[in-house]
């Protein structure tokens, strides 16, 4: 080939190409990106609105019905769902992928500015979310002190932490949560207020009125134009408790009428670090920024706040997600490393030859130091995927320079001079690995026409391995010409192993003669034992993505709907009690009300206790994650009146492994059968904390107006709902700007007509007349039950039962839940039950990836076609793709590795690379035969001749899989099922083609020539 003589016969300049590759290549890794996964966009927006003290049946027709209304308008819209709740609505709206989420999320504002006027007045603005696990936090941390004031730290975060850290080039944004804040609280009594002739509406409206500073116009003195305002704002507690009140019994001072005091805010959410108060903050990155950087540049700017900070603070770290991609991109560089090592072995066994072996060595670094360069100009990130694409691309990266380099090596054997050798040599074998290559890399192509998060996931891995491969190509075809050119030397002796070797070799051409003798009963047996092989496939299960080990575990604990926030955290003590005692524990971060950082939700939950927690690394500990996780889980089932879960593994982007959705009209009925759900599901193997997402036990107060009797007296229902609220909540009537800050003057009415329900009756409403009307003259009041929170998908109602699954695969659980609940619940008319979660996202991504696979076998087939030009040797080589299914299964049971997405695209790789050692043997055959020799001769002469960089090239890429394959290290589960296919499919395949291609090539070649024969006679 032209461009081997190039590179052989212009040494310098080529040398000058690979310096600047080296250096292009360095440039370009050190501003890659570096993340955990790719940058995913999730098809899915959210519409968060809450609505103070408003019950989720309210909640669902004011705010999620007339919400859900206007989103179903929106182009590409999928489907949409809602969560109501007490105090507030969470709208999911969910478009076909593909989608620019960016102009949705705009029309979705667009549609909420629309409906706004449609929303109760006291409601405030809804607010639109982007789910994407970019947004995820990179950092969690907790701030402690020892004097447990929750002011100090609080003037700590936001003063000295937050502002420091908000300058980190990087970082988004700091969110604080279960911080202390201070408010002005005004407590009234109606009835002394009501001797003086004024109403908590006319207090309230006064004291908004005159805390203003307001412009006035301007005058003209002196020739000059003077602006003119009034200055009313308070500027000190005293002012506002200085605060004349004009009543009918003359003017007062406002401390005269009601109680004012400087005091901390009711909080719905406490934090605590290790058991200690605490203020928690999390760190959103930029998208596109570099996370490991950015954490890098926190912890620095970190590190010199701690010399200013008092030193009774503390600044601990929760959650680190570069540390998690630090251990996990170290994890698959030394399995790459390992893998590299084991392949130079292999060619060092089979060449005997120090230069030989390092000139195919160096091909690996200039390789992936070339992918890099496409990786940087083609904007990837540097993540688990791309680095697991270049870790699979190892051994592949070394097989075309391999079949080269033995080539040259066997001509220079021969007595042909070095330059001479590696000409010829690069120019016979060019051709079959420039189709070998192609059709690895067409393999890919099915994938960028693939939507889903499977393709999201994958498409970066696709992209590595293929840039990997051509940077293999353009080292093999032009910088191993050239180093052999220069450094190359045959071997004077032959070494124990390559005269092993050409025992080996003699042993093949036996058997290969004596299964041409008899091509019919090897083809046979080939077949009978691909079918024996399928037998197998029952016992494999199925998953969508393995579980990852982040050292990282989430407890979520609920009390009955209802309960105080004291009570939850109560409840809480009795949890940490569990947690102290487990040894993996390093530190546990609770938030008591509400949910955590990295939880979308609306309205409140001072029911719910989060955890989350950090555990020792993985190789400080004897058990997984999720085993942990299971010994906290039993634990945790002597706490009583608790609903717990426990969660490990969690990637982050895919749902719980089991979710049922019941959809119907009637909660009730909903109810019912959510519990018998719960109750099948339970006694399924495998199933764990099987959770519904309806409560109807959420008690509530009812008060039903007599709508009658309150006309009577002038009373609307507006008015009551007014002064119900104005005594269980309050209202803010205005701030007080000091030092900086701006602090709420609550007013609200004494607690004792809020305290129970008979003393909430009490409560009196006055009329147009001056007439005091206690509410329980006007109104019927009454506890009840109602749901905790409603639930519904395209505009009906649903309930959601879901769970964890434990040391069995999705597929089999899944497949015993479906026949339980076909076989024991009869559902009523206008009700259905259909799957979601895991299952769902993995049976569209085996639908998508099957279909991907499909369509790569036909692009493998027409490249070779094009290669060959011909459509009858292709078609034999493609007699090696279905042998791939013997390894394939093999490697599943030995390994009790599911099938999942990451081994499906094992597969879509496998068949690409399965077929290259064919092309390498047909291509010789048929270059034998135009030299004139008849076809079972040059079957016999080709086989033993290609023997060795078949073996070779298989071999490197076997053992440069097995670290992959062992899934040594942190985040290296992702990849392990791809290599396990790989490993075990391609051993197979390998083996059982050095005598089954040969076969079929025979028996389909005999069967031309007769057709000639019979045309020609």
């Amino acid at each position: 080939m032209n461009i081997a003589k190039l590179s052989v016969f212009r040494p310098i300049a080529m040398s000058m190409v690979i310096i600047f590759l080296l250096i292009i290549g360095s440039v370009s890794l050190r501003n890659l990106p570096v993340d955990l996964f790719p940058d995913l966009t999730f098809p899915v927006a959210a519409v968060t609105v809450n609505y103070e003290g408003a019950g989720p049946e309210e909640v669902e027709k004011l705010l999620s019905s007339p919400i859900e209304n206007v989103m179903g308008t929106l182009p590409n819209v999928e489907s949409v769902s809602s969560i109501s709740r007490n105090g507030g609505a969470l709208v999911l709206v969910s478009f076909k992928w593909g989608t620019d989420m960016d102009f949705s999320a705009l029309k979705m504002r667009e549609k909420i500015d629309a409906v706004r006027s449609a929303l109760p007045k006291e409601v405030p603005a809804p607010k639109v979310l982007r789910f994407n696990p970019s947004d995820i936090p990179v950092m969690q941390m907790g701030v402690t002190s020892d004097s447990e004031n929750l002011f100090e730290i609080k003037n700590i975060v936001e003063n000295q932490i937050k502002p420091a850290l908000d300058s980190v080039p990087g970082v988004a944004a700091v969110t604080i949560e279960g911080k202390a804040e201070k408010e002005i609280l005004l407590t009234a009594d109606p009835d002394y207020l009501s001797q003086f002739g004024i109403t908590l509406s006319q207090l309230d409206q006064i004291i908004g009125t005159e805390n203003f500073n307001l412009p006035t116009g301007s005058i003209e003195d002196k020739n000059k134009n003077l602006p003119t305002r009034v200055v009313g704002e308070f500027k000190s507690i005293e002012d506002i408790k200085s605060l004349p009140v004009p009543t009918e019994q003359g003017v007062y001072r406002l401390d005269d009428l009601v109680q004012i005091k400087e005091t901390t805010k009711e909080s719905s959410q406490l934090s605590y670090l290790n058991g200690e108060p605490s203020i928690g903050f999390s760190i959103q990155k930029q998208s596109g920024a570099n996370t490991v950087k950015v954490v890098h540049d926190i912890n620095k700017k970190l590190a010199e706040l701690e010399k200013q900070l008092p030193e009774s603070s503390k600044v601990s770290v929760i959650f680190d997600q570069a540390k998690f991609i630090n251990q996990s991109i170290r994890a698959v560089v030394w399995n790459m490393i390992i893998g590299s090592l084991l392949a130079a072995l292999i060619l060092y066994l089979f060449l005997r030859n120090i230069r030989s072996t390092l000139i195919v060595g160096l091909s690996i670094p200039i390789s992936i130091v070339t992918a890099f360069i496409l990786m940087y100009f083609s904007g990837q990130t540097l993540n688990l995927l791309t680095l697991g694409g270049l870790a699979l691309g190892v051994g592949m990266m070394v097989d075309n320079s391999i079949v080269i380099l033995e080539n040259i090596f066997r001509l220079r054997q021969e007595g042909l001079p070095l330059k001479e050798a590696a000409v010829k040599g690069t120019s016979e074998v060019g051709g079959a690995i420039i189709a070998s290559t192609l059709t690895t890399v067409v393999v890919f192509l099915p994938i960028i026409f693939v939507q889903g998060l499977a393709a999201q996931l994958f498409k970066p891995l696709a992209l590595a391995v293929t840039f990997s491969l051509l940077a293999s190509l353009f080292t093999a075809l032009i910088i191993v010409p050239l180093l052999s050119s220069q450094f190359m030397k045959g071997n004077a002796k032959k070494s124990l192993f390559q005269l092993k070797f050409e025992s080996l070799n003699e042993f093949y051409g036996k058997w290969l003669d004596r299964a041409l003798r008899s091509p019919k009963k090897t083809a046979i047996g080939t077949v009978a034992l691909l079918v024996i092989s399928l037998a197998g496939i029952p016992f494999i299960g199925t998953e969508f993505l393995p579980a990852q080990d982040q050292s990282f575990v989430n407890i979520t604990a609920k009390l009955p709907p209802g309960s105080s926030l004291d009570a939850t955290y109560k409840m809480s003590e009795d949890i940490n009690k569990v947690i102290d005692k487990v040894p993996e524990v390093k530190l546990s971060y609770l938030t008591v009300g509400g949910t955590d950082n990295f939880t979308v939700a609306a309205g409140t939950q001072t029911n719910r206790a989060t955890y989350s927690i950090l555990l020792v690394p993985i190789d400080e500990r004897s058990k997984s994650d999720l085993e942990v996780a299971e010994n906290i889980r039993k634990q945790l089932k002597s706490i009583p009146n608790a609903d717990i879960s426990v969660s490990a593994s969690d990637s982050g982007f895919s749902e719980d492994p089991v979710v049922i959705n019941i959809i119907g009209s009637d909660l009730p009925v909903l109810k019912n059968l959510s519990e018998e759900v719960i109750g099948i599901i339970s006694d399924v193997k495998g199933v764990r904390e099987p959770t519904s997402s309806l409560d109807t036990n959420n008690p509530e107060v009812e008060i039903l107006v007599n709508r009658e009797k309150a006309s009577n007296y002038g009373i609307g229902t507006a008015q009551i709902a007014s002064v119900i609220g104005q005594a269980t909540r309050g209202t803010v009537s205005s701030q007080l700007s000091r030092d900086g800050e701006r602090i709420d003057i609550h007013l609200k009415v004494e607690e004792k007509y809020s305290r129970s329900v008979d003393a909430l009756g009490q409560i009196l409403i006055q009329a147009p007349t001056g007439e005091k009307i206690p509410l329980e003259s006007v109104a019927d009041i009454k506890r009840g039950q109602g749901p905790s929170e409603i639930t519904r998908k395209d505009r009906l109602r649903q309930v959601e039962v879901s769970a964890s699954i434990l040391n069995r695969d999705l597929g089999n659980v899944i497949e015993d839940i479906r026949s339980d609940i076909k076989n024991k619940i009869s559902l009523p008319q206008g009700y259905k039950i259909t799957f979601g979660g895991q299952n769902e996202q993995m049976n569209d991504a085996f639908f998508k990836l099957s279909g991907a696979l499909a369509l790569a076998i036909v692009l493998v087939y027409m490249v070779m076609a094009a290669q060959f030009e011909s459509f009858f040797y292709p078609f034999i080589i493609m007699f090696s793709v279905p042998l791939t299914v013997i390894g394939i299964i093999v490697g599943l049971l030995v390994t009790f590795q599911p099938l999942g997405v990451g081994s499906l695209v094992g597969m879509l790789i496998l068949t690409g690379i399965v077929v290259n050692n064919a092309i390498v043997l047909v291509d010789y055959i048929n270059h034998l035969k135009k030299s004139g020799m008849e076809t079972r001769d040059a079957i016999l002469l080709a086989g033993p001749t290609r023997l060795r960089p078949i073996l070779m090239t298989a071999l490197t890429t076997i053992l440069g899989l097995i670290p992959l394959s062992f899934g040594f290290g942190e985040g290296t589960e992702i990849q392990q099922p791809m290599a396990i296919v790989i490993v075990f499919g391609l051993t197979f395949a390998t083996f059982i083609t050095l005598i089954f291609i040969p076969v079929i090539y025979y028996l389909f070649d005999r069967r031309k020539e007769r057709k000639k024969e019979q045309i020609s006679g």
